[in-house]
């Protein structure tokens, strides 16, 4: 059968009838668009604190979160989540420049935690604090994370004892907040309920420090659970939706830009829900499909954007191969790509293949794609790759989804969607979030784990005497807003931390207050399977599970490991609490089959009592024993079910890469427990904890 297709309309964005005050616009540009003067506008507004801008994706929204600072020379700290769109951030702000040329010449700097430890070293500062304020004081523009960000407000970086005796509390965040008055969120939308947390926490304590600045949230696809905590907490917000406003076209006209071009969607058919069937299908018609594209249209520009890094791994050297004949160049782009490939693979590949490092927000020029796709948001995020740039004469995706999608789009009663027929983009996207299907957003996790960080802030603002000086009201301002914006009261959740302190949960508390969760199973490994990777980019971190269950390897003592890295002058501190150490050899074309085991007679106990544990004892049926014993040493954050892990990942609606796992109570037994570490055991537990247990023996509470 062959495969259903669809033509989605070009789109056309409304352009703004005049230029905001004091904005003089380069030569040959006529106009903004609507969105970008809006955005503008809504950030000179003393009555607006967080400005929402949801325009489509390639209409121009890094242009209006840096009009200010292109003209109104406002001190900016942006945040991206992930290091290779921060990286392709990073050019179009320099091209900015380049184009406004502002009189004050703002410097501009990226960083992330690899880039600040190498910074530390390169100039002998003393801590990563010294190297925060050193970037600090000479960028106007600084491009980072929001994992730092959240670490700032988090008071991490300080130099203290355990009696919280040494840097003041905000020696570092007061820093950061005095001088930058702009603070962006780019596709903040991929994050949960409890980043969405974190980052409320910061904002409050902004709010009650230093008023006055603005927060800019950009996303074509947003999450409203931010916005209804902005709702009851008195940060002030606008939203600024295109689509709301009739700013969107999909035919040409006059005082209209066009930001798409017209694109043919074909859907692959009968691909079976597992991790393996993708792979299958590019290998099948990496000739007769993706080959072919390039030769009938030369100049062409791809992608393929898979869920698995391993997928990604084997298709690119198959593909070499492929496409090496007709001196077309196949690159990757994954979390285990090291930086040289990474940087120049966007823009030199013909044919660039990769994993989430390079769906979001990425802006590469192509005009053929193949992706797979999570869910709605993942798959509206992926597909707005394409399409973008002029200067091709077609647009061809192929979207790789398992057979029931397929069925619900195409084949059930009242499907929404036609074979053959013609759509524009928002009815499009709006019937990829109806008919994907159910994403669990935790929405109970801030409530339960996400305000424990909120009471450790709040523990800061009250109890550090410089705090109570300097800032006399922002403790209670704080509380009654976290209060009102989570539905908790602060002093239940100072109770809740101090008991996790004092029956030896501290490493639960760890959790909680981290920003993506603790890489608890991360290895350190030192990959030697491209030979052309220079040396130093061969030291990276990758977790357990998936290194068992897709890679070949070798185990390498901890000394030699970081002796290597020492040789190499690189920063050795990511891999401190690396689980083990280990050589990338080489990958598998079939997932190997394992579990995690634990020889104790309570397992039982603890999956009826539906609370987050410390576990100690793990083991895995597949590497070698040193793993195991590596594994069995270390105490993990964990929650344990007696549901197994594929009726909890349908029933709760669990993403792609949640980590949980089959666990049994024996060596080669069947893995009737699901385990869920770190970040996931949290979550998890906010949704099954009250769930009766699978002998029905009473409710647990």
């Amino acid at each position: 059968m062959s495969d259903y297709s669809i033509t989605l309309k070009p789109v056309y964005s409304r352009l703004a009838d005049v230029l905001p005050e004091g904005v003089t616009l380069p030569p040959k540009w006529s106009s903004l668009s609507w969105h970008q003067v809006a955005t503008f506008a809504a950030l000179q507004d003393p009555n607006i604190d967080v400005i929402f801008n949801t325009a489509m994706t390639g209409d121009g929204k890094s242009l209006a979160a840096y009009l200010s600072a292109m003209t109104k020379r406002t001190s900016t700290l942006a945040m991206y989540p992930t290091n290779e769109l921060a990286r392709d951030q990073e050019k179009q702000v320099q091209s900015y420049k380049t184009t406004f040329k502002p009189e004050n010449d703002p410097q501009v700097y990226r960083l992330n935690a690899a880039i600040l430890e190498d910074f530390i070293e390169t100039k002998k500062l003393s801590s990563k604090l010294a190297g925060l304020i050193d970037r600090a004081d000479n960028s106007e523009i600084l491009l980072t994370n929001p994992d730092i960000f959240h670490y700032i407000h988090d008071f991490r970086y300080l130099r203290r004892n355990k009696e919280r005796k040494g840097d003041n509390a905000d020696r570092l965040f007061s820093k950061i907040d005095n001088y930058y008055n702009l603070f962006i969120f780019d596709e903040f939308h991929i994050f949960s309920s409890p980043q969405i947390t974190s980052i409320l926490n910061a904002m409050l304590l902004i709010k009650h420090t230093f008023p006055g600045k603005k927060f800019l949230f950009l996303s074509a696809t947003p999450n409203d659970l931010l916005q209804e905590f902005l709702s009851r907490c008195g940060l002030r917000y606008y939203a600024i939706d295109p689509v709301k406003q009739d700013a969107y076209r999909f035919s040409p006209a006059d005082n209209w830009r066009q930001i798409s071009y017209p694109i043919n969607l074909s859907f692959t058919q009968n691909l079976e829900p597992n991790l393996r069937s993708s792979y299958d299908w590019i290998l099948e018609n990496a000739e007769t499909i993706i080959l072919k594209f390039f030769q009938d249209h030369p100049g062409s520009k791809g992608a393929i954007i898979l869920n698995s890094i391993a997928s990604v791994k084997k298709l690119v050297t198959k593909l070499k191969a492929i496409f090496a004949p007709l001196g077309l160049k196949v690159m990757e782009n994954t979390g285990l790509t090291g930086e040289t490939e990474k940087s120049m693979s966007v823009e030199n590949a013909d044919l660039l293949v990769g994993t989430s490092t390079i769906d979001v927000g990425v802006d590469f020029r192509i005009n053929f794609l193949v992706f797979e796709a999570a869910d709605a948001g993942n798959f509206i995020q992926r597909f707005g790759r394409l399409g973008r740039h002029k200067g091709f004469d077609i647009y061809q995706a192929y979207a790789l989804l398992p057979n029931f999608i397929i069925e619900r789009l195409f084949e059930t009663d009242k499907h929404p969607l036609e074979n053959g027929e013609t759509y524009d983009r928002i009815t499009f996207s709006n019937t990829i979030r109806d008919h994907y299907g159910h994403l669990n957003q935790f929405r109970q996790y801030p409530k339960r784990w996400g305000a424990v960080q909120s009471a450790c802030v709040h523990l800061e603002l009250e109890k550090n005497f410089q705090m109570r000086q300097g800032y006399p009201e922002a403790a209670e301002g704080f509380a009654s807003d976290i209060e009102s914006a989570l539905g908790v009261t602060i002093k239940q959740m100072r109770a809740q931390l101090f008991r996790c302190m004092e029956k030896e949960k501290k490493k639960i508390i760890e959790e909680a207050r981290s920003f993506r969760g603790i890489s608890q199973l991360d290895c350190g490994i030192y990959d030697a399977t491209n030979p052309d990777e220079p040396e130093k980019e061969r030291f990276k971190t990758y977790n357990l599970p998936s290194l068992l269950s897709n890679f070949y390897f070798e185990w390498m003592e901890k000394a030699d490991f970081i002796e290597q890295a020492k040789k190499l002058r690189l920063g050795i501190s990511r891999f401190d609490k690396a689980l083990c150490y280990l050589k990338l050899t080489g990958y598998r074309e079939v997932r190997e089959d394992w579990q995690f085991y634990c020889s104790r007679d309570d397992l039982r106990e603890i999956a009826k009592s539906g609370k987050v544990q410390i576990l100690k004892g793990l083991e895995v049926t597949g590497g070698s024993n040193d793993i195991s014993k590596a594994l069995s040493r270390r105490s993990l954050v964990c929650f344990i079910s007696d549901r197994d892990r594929a009726t909890l990942r349908a029933k709760c609606g669990l993403p792609i890469h949640f980590q949980a796992y089959g666990l049994s109570d024996r060596f080669n037994g069947k893995p009737d427990y699901t385990i869920a570490f770190g970040r996931s055991a949290l979550l998890l537990e906010t949704l099954i904890w009250h769930w009766k247990p699978q002998q029905d023996e009473g409710w647990i509470c």
